[in-house]
């Protein structure tokens, strides 16, 4: 299998750290955008992607009446994932206007609690605009790196 990456390397999109980078002590993240990956016979493509599943109980299971999601639901996500890619992981950013209010990161299969259990979005309310961004750790020389390999946004109701 051959992989190609388009693009080069450039600064997280809007200047924003990835929340579990920063949780690391880490300065700074670079992503790699990633293209398409030339698979196996007839020269099929495959390309990662994320969508949101909708709202969740705490265990993950889809609610009954899911609707918009809201501050305090559960959302999780399905992904296509390349299989070279090794411990790919899901951030979860929401804003009012240009603020960040809320970020998590966790495992692709995480069912994320919007507002967690302390954030400003938790503290203040209101409806927020949010992305979900797929993605994975890895090295450039000596320098972290967390190449993004999809996104996907979503308004969440306060």
């Amino acid at each position: 299998m051959q992989a190609d990456t388009m693009g080069a390397v450039k600064a997280y999109s809007r200047g924003r750290l990835r929340t579990e980078m920063l949780a690391l002590g880490l300065i700074a993240a670079f992503i790699v955008p990633m293209g398409a990956f030339a698979g196996k016979g007839g020269g099929s493509t495959v390309q990662a992607w994320i969508g949101l599943n909708g709202v969740t109980d705490a265990s993950g299971a889809l609610a009954a009446a899911a609707g918009e999601p809201a501050l305090g639901d559960y959302v999780t996500f399905s992904t296509v994932v390349l299989t070279n890619i090794n411990n790919p992981r899901i951030e979860v950013l929401c804003y009012q206007g240009d603020e960040l209010v809320f970020g998590m990161a966790g495992a692709i299969d995480y069912a994320f609690q919007l507002g967690g259990g302390g954030s400003t979005w938790k503290d203040r309310g209101g409806a927020a605009a949010c992305e979900a961004n797929l993605y994975y750790f890895s090295w450039k020389g000596n320098t972290p790196t967390a190449p993004q390999l999809a996104t996907t946004s979503f308004a969440a109701g306060g």
